[in-house]
């Protein structure tokens, strides 16, 4: 539906959108400045915004100003609320376990950076995963981050100094273009990139490994992002991650 308040809010640009106006109308610039995505989405993640009614526009002369109307977010909020106890109730049951449990740190950090380290185990073997990463026409198949989205394109160069390039396009047909600059190429068992989000992205520079070791039918990936500049870029990174790796698990299994 168009008028969807859930699908105004599903993704996470547009809710900073939604806190941004939080504090009050702003103009278009106040709005959308360092997102770290290009135009083109900033634009359709408006379009979507303001179709479902959370987001109105007042254009005054070449001034275009938005705020925000709480009215078209009342489905949402009453939903939530009606699921706060039972969330509630769910999250005191984790944090029951959590602490009879110890547990690895999903986010690393050190004195200079932050790190984010993600380990899966595939009944595959180790060239398989090696492949799944590097050739384009697998890399399409589960390089993206959600499982209605798609992978556009997908080309490698793999060398060393060879150059990774992905195109993601969300449910709504943005799309996300991620780069990397390959600095270890060792099959079956390492690889390493220098990561390149969008422009302004949080984390843009920063370093992925990837060691693949195979033992007794088992093959353990483990990915680390390294040099981020904080544990929000760290958390969102690593959000990307898992849901890029649950789809490589759907991949690799079938």
């Amino acid at each position: 539906m168009v008028n969807d308040p859930f699908r105004a809010v599903a993704h996470p640009i547009r809710r900073r959108m939604i806190e941004r106006l939080g504090d009050g109308p702003a103009t278009v610039g106040e709005v959308t400045s360092d997102l770290g995505v290009s135009k083109p989405a900033i634009t359709k993640h408006l379009k979507i915004l303001e179709e479902a009614g959370v987001v109105v526009r007042k254009v005054v002369g070449r001034t275009h100003r938005l705020a925000l109307n709480p009215a078209a977010l009342v489905d949402a909020v009453t939903w939530v609320d009606r699921q706060r106890a039972l969330w509630e109730r769910m999250f005191e049951a984790v944090e029951e376990h959590l602490a009879d449990k110890e547990q690895t740190p999903m986010i690393e950090t050190t004195s200079q950076s932050t790190a984010v380290r993600i380990e899966r185990t595939y009944r595959a073997p180790a060239d398989a995963l090696f492949d799944a990463w590097t050739n384009p026409e697998v890399i399409r198949k589960w390089w993206h981050a959600g499982p209605d989205w798609d992978t556009s394109e997908a080309e490698v160069d793999l060398r060393v100094g060879g150059r990774l390039r992905v195109v993601m396009r969300d449910a709504d047909g943005v799309e996300y273009t991620a780069t990397g600059v390959y600095t270890v190429v060792e099959r079956p068992a390492r690889l390493a990139w220098i990561w390149h989000g969008e422009e302004g992205e949080a984390g843009t520079g920063s370093r992925c490994d990837l060691e693949i070791t195979e033992r007794d039918g088992l093959t353990s990936v483990v990915l680390t992002h390294s040099g981020l500049p904080d544990r929000q870029a760290a958390a969102e990174l690593r959000e990307g991650w898992d849901l890029c790796l649950d789809n490589l698990d759907r991949v690799v299994t079938r």
